[in-house]
């Protein structure tokens, strides 16, 4: 017979184990994207730069930023099997 706290850490682990494999497919993911759309995700989400600074360091326009973010989040959405408009949404600079 189990004990309660084994459950709960069985639990608990479990649900670290899906958040670091759910995390892990993002990153492969995001090494899947082509080249430029991989360095505007980059850029913008995991190093947390601003639209005119990843343009700026790519030495291009706020809007190829801008496209290359939709299309990126897209794939990212379509390789992940997540549907809805949560990745949608674009913020508006």
């Amino acid at each position: 017979m189990q004990t309660t706290t084994f459950a709960q850490v069985r639990a608990a682990t479990r649900r670290q184990l899906e958040v670091r494999e759910s995390s892990l497919c993002l990153y492969v993911a995001i090494a899947r994207l082509p080249e430029r759309q991989m360095d505007v995700i980059i850029f913008r989400f995991v190093l947390g730069y601003d639209l005119d600074e990843v343009a700026e360091m790519m030495g291009v326009s706020n809007g190829t930023v801008r496209s290359h973010t939709h299309a990126a989040r897209r794939q990212l959405a379509k390789d992940l099997g997540i549907r809805g408009n949560s990745l949608e949404e674009e913020e508006i600079v």
